[in-house]
This record gives structure tokens, sequence and C-alpha cells, in this order.
């Protein structure tokens, strides 16, 4: 018998207890890459709305933070969709009514940063 005989008839069958737990291992590790992925997109509009309301309401990072959970628990909507409608809206200028009121009310609780001082 030669090595790859050999090989051959140490394979595991197809429907062994092994094979069935390593599909399933390979299973839950790509449903745990596609959260990661989600995760990753989320995070990214979740700091760009915090970059924009930032720089659009002269505020800090972490007021704005602060910002987009008041919004997102006023308006019973996810943070990650209230932060991809924020982003959306620095370029098209539109927001639902709902959440364009709630923004603005939060906004307007915020006091503005510090002017820079001139040396």
């Amino acid at each position: 018998m030669d090595a790859q005989e050999s090989h051959r008839e140490r394979r595991t069958p197809p429907d062994s207890p092994a094979v069935a737990a390593k599909e399933e291992e390979i299973s839950a590790l790509r449903e745990e890459v596609g959260q990661l992925k989600q995760a990753v997109r989320s995070h990214a509009a979740v700091d760009q709305a915090i970059g924009a309301l930032a720089a659009i309401s002269n505020i800090r990072p972490e007021q704005a933070w602060d910002v987009l959970t008041e919004v997102s628990q006023h308006t019973n909507v996810k943070l990650r969709l209230i932060a991809e409608q924020v982003v959306e809206w620095t370029c098209d200028g539109e927001l639902s009514e709902e959440v364009r009121s709630a923004l603005q009310a939060s906004l307007a609780r915020q006091e503005p940063c510090d002017p820079p001082q001139d040396a």
C-alpha cells in the first residue's frame, strides 16, 4: 500500500460526528465574521456621525456621542441607524421630522466649545 492509498483509507467519513462538528464550527465562525463585519461598519458610521455633529455644531466628540444616544432613545431608533441618517444628512440635507426635532432639541442643550484664543 502506498502513501496515497493509506491517506485515503484514514479519511473521516462524511457522515461522521467529527465532520459534523467541524461543519458546525465553520458555520459558527462564518456567522461571527459576518457579525464582526457589521460591527465595523456600524462603528464607522457612528464615528463619522460624531465627527460631523462635532464639526457642524461646535461641540466636543463626547457631546456628539451624547446627542446621538439621546436622539436614539427619544426616537426609539437604533443608534447605528441614527448615525447613518446623520451621515447622509450631511450630504443631502434630508432627515425625518422626528429625528430632526430630537436632534435640534438635544443640540440646543449642549454647550459649544470655547472659541480658540488668539495668541
